[in-house]
Order: C-alpha cells, then sequence, then structure tokens
C-alpha cells in the first residue's frame, strides 16, 4: 500500500530519478503480505504460506511474523533475513493504482518515496519522454506481478468453492496470559484428500493444486517466525527458543508458549 500513490507519467516524472533500495525498512511492520503463486515455490522454504480473508474469498499471503505490525524478517537496519523477498515488497515504491471506470490500470509510485530523487539514481524517463531502460525493468516486473495475481485469484477462488479453506488458530502463551493470531487461515488437509476425482480435476485447471501443496509444506515454517522471533528480542538462543517450541493440538491448531 503506498502512502501517497501518484500515476507515473512524463508530465510528472519527466526529470525525476529512481535511487536503488536501499534496505527493507520500510517493512518493517508488516507482518503480512500478499504473495502470488509462482512465488510459492521459493517462499515455501522460508515463511508460511497462508489466507486470509477479502470480501467473500481469500487472499494468498506471506505470514511474516506472529506478532502484529511486525516483521520478523527485517533485521533493525534493515536487512532482509530470509532467503526469499516477496515479490511485492521487490516492487516498492511502484504498484498498480486502481484504474478509473471502465480505464486501464495506471502505474503509480509513492509520492512520499525518498527512492525518487531530482538529482541522483538512475533517470525514469529518456530526454525523449519515453520510459528509460529502468523504468521499463519496473513496468514488466509490475506487469507479470499482475498478471499472476489474476491466476492466483481464480486458484483461492476454486479452494473457496471445494470449502477447503478453514481458519488456523494459533494461540501464543505469554507471561501476559494467552493471545491469539487472528485472522490466519489453512487449506482443510483432509478434505481435499477426500474430494472426488473432479474437484481434484477443478483445481489442477485453475493450478490451484501447487499453490494447496506449497501452502501445506510452508507450514513447517513456523519455526523460522519463532527462531527470528527469538533474535529479533535478544534472547539467549538456549531457553528461549526452547520454551516457545510450538505444540500441535489434535485439530492441528498451534500454541506456542512464551
Amino acid at each position: 500500500m503506498l502512502k501517497n500513490p501518484q500515476p507515473v507519467s512524463k508530465e510528472t516524472h519527466r526529470y525525476k530519478r529512481l535511487l536503488p533500495t536501499p534496505s527493507y525498512i520500510y517493512a518493517q511492520n508488516q507482518a503480512i503480505v500478499p504473495l502470488v503463486g509462482v512465488e510459492c515455490a521459493q517462499a515455501v522454504h522460508n515463511f508460511p504460506i497462508v489466507f486470509t480473508p477479502y470480501g467473500e474469498s481469500y487472499v494468498l499471503m506471506a505470514m511474516l511474523s506472529l506478532q502484529p505490525e511486525r516483521n520478523m524478517f527485517v533485521s533493525p537496519d534493515g536487512k532482509w533475513l530470509g532467503s526469499y523477498i516477496p515479490a511485492i515488497l521487490r516492487q516498492h515504491p511502484f504498484a498498480v493504482g486502481l484504474p478509473a471506470e471502465g480505464g486501464e490500470p495506471l502505474l503509480c509510485v509513492d509520492g512520499d518515496s525518498d527512492l525518487i530523487s531530482d538529482t541522483d539514481g538512475q533517470p525514469m524517463f529518456e530526454v525523449d519522454g519515453s520510459p528509460s531502460e529502468t523504468m521499463r525493468k519496473v513496468i514488466d516486473f509490475v506487469g507479470e506481478l499482475e498478471r499472476s495475481r489474476a491466476v492466483t485469484i481464480r486458484a483461492v477462488n476454486m479452494l473457496v468453492q471445494h470449502n477447503l479453506i478453514i481458519p488456523w488458530d494459533i494461540t501464543l502463551n505469554t507471561p501476559q496470559g494467552q493471545q491469539k493470531v487472528n485472522g490466519i487461515f489453512r487449506i482443510d488437509e483432509a478434505a481435499m484428500n477426500a474430494l472426488p476425482y473432479d474437484g481434484f480435476l477443478d483445481l489442477r485447471q485453475v493450478g490451484a493444486l501447487p499453490i494447496a501443496y506449497a501452502h501445506l509444506l510452508s507450514l513447517n515454517c513456523i519455526d523460522n517466525l519463532v527462531r527470528l522471533s527469538s533474535l529479533n528480542t535478544g534472547a539467549p538462543a538456549a531457553g528461549k527458543s526452547a520454551a516457545m517450541t510450538p505444540a500441535i493440538d489434535g485439530n492441528g491448531d498451534l500454541v506456542f508458549n512464551f
């Protein structure tokens, strides 16, 4: 989400320049961010791939923390602590803006971003007003991400159609008492395995099966969040990490003892 979205245009940005992203400190409060299906092959080894409600369906998300407004993958100095960075964070400070009625989607940039400069960095436009090579790469990247998002939406909608997405209850037992991690959903693996052949065919035809299997495998990455939580709180590796070992109850839900 851009703080101050501005449509990219040669009228507004012809003489602007783009600086490289120096760190991911801007994402330090993002505990969960959207993913697209093509990211699952790499994301599966880094963090839980989960679902959150959106309208009558759900959105595929990267779960980056057990705590609200805290991204465990961003170090205090802005370094990314995982081997895979979600594409939506790599497109910063750009995003696709909602089009006017009947119009085309617009490439937008955060007008408040310190990555947009008058003097430093790579030019956004050539002297003739055409997009620079840097901007063409941005346009291609954001465009591919949006196309992948459309495919992912269809796949997730099919999972919803077959009633395969259920709440994933996570409880944190802290010194202050029990805290629930709300709004996180997972696939009901037993229900998916019980689907008739036609149901599996529906999932396969829209590319939902790779997403479903990656999601199920990625749930083991909850341990990564526990480990990073220990690192970010500065707790000793011995004792703290052991105290935070998750237990799985009979419903497949998680309980963490802090």
